[in-house]
């Protein structure tokens, strides 16, 4: 059964059996038949995202701007006044600059696409009483759910059992650090960030293991309420495009009123009507700046690309003048904001204080002394009950890159992982100290 968001608030303030009866489930699952019913009648777990743009409709919206509406226009005088090549430039000129814009936008919806991972394929789940690995989008409420460490909360949960149980909530709460579980109810109406009775979707297990219950699924979840949120935005026009509007707008008004004088300065000179006309197009069409708008969205693409080469995406051109006239950034210290990765940098072993290299959790590094240099392996190898030590204490798995992963990734708590990363850049085969030392 699918709960509405008012009844969903209470279950952090209710008993695990009172939850569980609540939902019409049991401590041993449901049964397949019921999980089926449940995910015909209330879809599958999945957060909706607005209806893609059709690219022809990407391709079309380039031609928005007033300037390019007076390139086209100054095209088909050029082709009335039977000027060929004139008519072709603008015509290339007005696709240049469409196909700039459009080109950047495709790039970046394929870029935003790749970066949608925030479920794990698989769940796992009881059902008649055994566990069973499902599709993350077939869990249902009501199903109980096995968390273990590295996996990814594929619900809003409830927590029934827990051992050390904690997850890193940072997308939603903006705490860097894992969140401890409980499985006890909470008297009082507090904040999210204070439910920690509660797992939340696209979040991951730290440390520990323990079962809940899914208490609601889809854009029911606290992450898809900030889905909705984010599709409903309103995006205004940068100052750069309002500036560029108003300046064609100034000059299509200058360009009338010319365009009128001069006709009537041609029929008082006895040119025909025609003739008179041809004049009057000829040289108000020479006042429109027709390489502004190619030259403008050009020097944009060009800084876009910049932009990408330090890891910073632009999804439409505008959003690169808009940054550019931005006097102060309002940011939160963590979050979303930062890659919630770990690094030991330095450490004090005896009175004699050690610097590392490297970031992140790849092994590329080495310990360095006090003078700033490379401690020979012998040195490392006088240290290295320090660094097994540090290895053996901690849970968290540090993985390679993968199909899922482009980068070195730790399954556990952050800091374990960069104090397993330290040892490795000592040279100690964690693997082999696992085996060791079971």
């Amino acid at each position: 059964m699918q709960v509405g968001s008012d009844k969903r608030l209470n279950y952090y303030r209710m008993a695990p059996q009172e939850v569980i009866a609540e939902l019409r489930s049991h401590p041993m699952g449901l049964t397949n038949p019921e999980a089926a019913r449940r995910l015909a009648r209330h879809g599958i777990n999945r957060l909706h995202r607005a209806p893609r743009t059709p690219l022809l409709l990407v391709f079309l919206r380039q031609f928005k701007s007033l300037f390019v509406l007076i390139l086209l226009i100054s095209a088909v005088f050029a082709l009335y006044l039977h000027d060929g090549k004139t008519a072709t430039m603008l015509l290339i000129i007005a696709a240049v600059n469409a196909a700039v814009g459009f080109f950047q936008e495709y790039k970046a919806e394929r870029l935003l696409a790749s970066l949608e991972q925030l479920l794990l394929p698989t769940a796992k789940v009881i059902r008649n009483g055994q566990v069973q690995a499902v599709d993350s989008t077939a869990v249902v409420v009501g199903d109980i759910v096995a968390l273990e460490a590295g996996d990814a909360v594929p619900a809003d949960i409830r927590i029934l059992d827990e051992n050390e149980l904690a997850t890193n909530d940072f997308a939603l709460t903006g705490e860097s650090n894992p969140t401890r579980k409980f499985v006890h109810a909470i008297a009082a109406d507090v904040p999210l960030a204070a439910r920690q009775n509660l797992a939340f979707m696209g979040t991951t297990v730290a440390t520990g293991s323990g079962r809940g219950i899914a208490i609601s699924t889809g854009m029911q979840t606290e992450l898809g309420r900030i889905a909705s949120l984010s599709q409903a935005t309103h995006t205004d026009e940068s100052p750069l495009q309002r500036e560029m509007n108003n300046l064609a707008t100034r000059i299509t008004q200058g360009t009338l009123l010319l365009a009128a004088v001069l006709l009537i300065v041609a029929l008082r000179a006895d040119l025909g009507l025609k003739a008179a006309l041809l004049f009057a197009i000829s040289i108000s069409a020479a006042m429109i700046p027709n390489g502004l708008v190619a030259e403008v969205n050009l020097t944009l693409a060009q800084t876009a690309d910049r932009m990408a080469r330090a890891r910073a995406l632009v999804k439409k051109l505008s959003a690169v003048e808009t940054l550019g006239a931005t006097d102060t950034i309002l940011t939160d210290k963590t979050g979303t904001l930062t890659k919630n990765q770990m690094t030991v940098t330095n450490m004090v072993i005896g009175r004699t204080i050690y610097r590392t290299s490297g970031t992140g959790y790849a092994p590329t590094g080495t310990i360095l002394d006090t003078q700033g240099k490379a401690l020979s392996k012998r040195a490392r190898g006088e240290l290295s009950f320090f660094f097994a030590a540090g290895a053996l204490a901690s849970n968290a798995i540090v993985s390679q890159p993968d199909a899922e992963h482009p980068s070195w990734y730790v399954l556990g708590d952050p800091t374990e992982g960069a104090i397993v990363t330290l040892a490795r850049k000592a040279g100690v085969q964690t693997e082999q100290l696992n085996l060791d030392y079971e």
